[in-house]
């Protein structure tokens, strides 16, 4: 019984030695056995193309041949990389893996330099926020305005990352405003379009007038105190069927419809008609015009302001005639207002007869039965 019991143990001690004998010479001579998904093909792959190093890393860190194999034949492959590889990767922007390894090892090195080993954190921020390549593009990239880039971006086109440095500008000169930034910054954005924004903020201002980020054109003040850069309404039309200076002239959609219904209107009840002398004028034209000074300072750049008159009489003479008369009675009714009415002029510092301002039936309903300009409108 005693014979029996020991051959056993001798049996069972044997069987270990061997186990860990084979062990041992598989780690002695296939260092990759903990390689998840190595096999003979991907093994000569990887001591062919990793080096010494790279192969310990990998062994190191257990990382799964199916992460990396897809690069490894390419000469600028870095195997510590590799996960920024896979994340670019995901984003699906690339048709040539040797061109993604060429920028991700370009941006990772420089956010190696930048942020050291906070470089993961603030590569995902990228990947993220769609913003590889713009941080790649642009030196003048600034994770605190990642926020405001993702807003101006949508001015631009995909491959014009000029928006990276001017954001950085416009944030500089909001922070100097009373109001939130970031409020401002979402305003304007949604109020001009990519070269109207540029001249409202690189245009040396008026002595004291403000920027206008914000802009309702159917109440807002224009004058030299307020600066609207190259603002464009978003919904212009061509006017038609009204009789004009010239063919090509412009209004907002709204303003348009209202002025077309008083012209039809005007007709029916006294068998006369207006001329439109001036609608909407854009940054540009009134830059080249005579008076340069009101680019950006003009309700006319908004699209809801005309000049009218009869054909062949001056401009002064309009405020003798039935037509002028009928309007100063009925414009309300369609939205318009006189903008410049003689008895405000202490108020406005302008007057005219011809000058009339789309303002939306509800404000011009209120301005008529309380007999205000525009001006006092916006100050109760």
């Amino acid at each position: 019984m005693k014979m029996k019991l020991k051959s056993w143990h001798l049996y069972v001690l044997a069987t270990l030695c061997f186990l860990f004998a084979f062990t041992s010479l598989n780690m002695k001579y296939d260092r990759f056995y903990r390689v998840n998904g190595i096999d003979n093909d991907n093994r000569s792959l990887i001591e062919k193309y990793l080096d010494k190093e790279e192969q310990d890393y990998l062994i190191d860190h257990g990382i799964s041949v199916d992460e990396f194999i897809d690069y490894i034949i390419y000469d600028q492959f870095h195997l510590q990389y590799y996960q920024y590889y896979n994340e670019l990767k995901e984003a699906k922007k690339y048709d040539s893996l040797e061109n993604l390894i060429n920028d991700v090892n370009s941006v990772v090195d420089r956010l190696t330099v930048e942020f050291g080993t906070q470089t993961d954190t603030y590569f995902k921020t990228l990947i993220k926020n769609d913003l590889f390549y713009a941080y790649q593009k642009s030196t003048y990239f600034d994770f605190d305005n990642v926020r405001y880039y993702q807003l101006l971006r949508t001015l631009y086109s995909d491959d014009d990352y000029s928006y990276i440095i001017l954001t950085n500008n416009y944030v500089n000169t909001l922070e100097n405003e009373k109001d939130d930034t970031y409020k401002l910054f979402k305003e304007m954005v949604s109020t001009y379009d990519a070269q109207g924004l540029y001249i409202l903020m690189n245009t040396e201002l008026k002595a004291n007038a403000s920027r206008l980020y914000k802009i309702d054109t159917m109440s807002q003040v224009i004058d030299d105190t307020t600066f609207i850069g190259g603002y464009e309404s978003k919904h212009m039309t061509m006017i038609e069927n009204i009789s004009r200076l010239s063919y090509s002239m412009y209004l907002n959609e709204e303003a348009y419809n209202a002025l077309k219904q008083m012209y039809d209107d005007l007709y029916k009840n006294t068998k006369k008609r207006f001329l439109v002398t001036s609608a909407y004028k854009s940054y540009d034209v009134l830059n080249l015009e005579e008076n340069t000074s009101q680019a950006g300072y003009s309700e006319f750049q908004l699209g809801t302001s005309v000049s009218l008159k009869i054909n062949g009489i001056k401009d002064v003479e309009f405020v003798s005639t039935d037509v002028y008369q009928w309007l100063l009675e009925h414009s309300y009714e369609y939205g318009y207002v006189l903008r410049y009415p003689s008895d405000k002029v202490t108020i406005t510092q302008k007057e005219s007869c011809n000058i009339f301002r789309y303002v939306g039936k509800e404000n011009a309903q209120k301005m008529h039965n309380q007999n205000l300009c525009l001006e006092e409108l916006n100050n109760q």
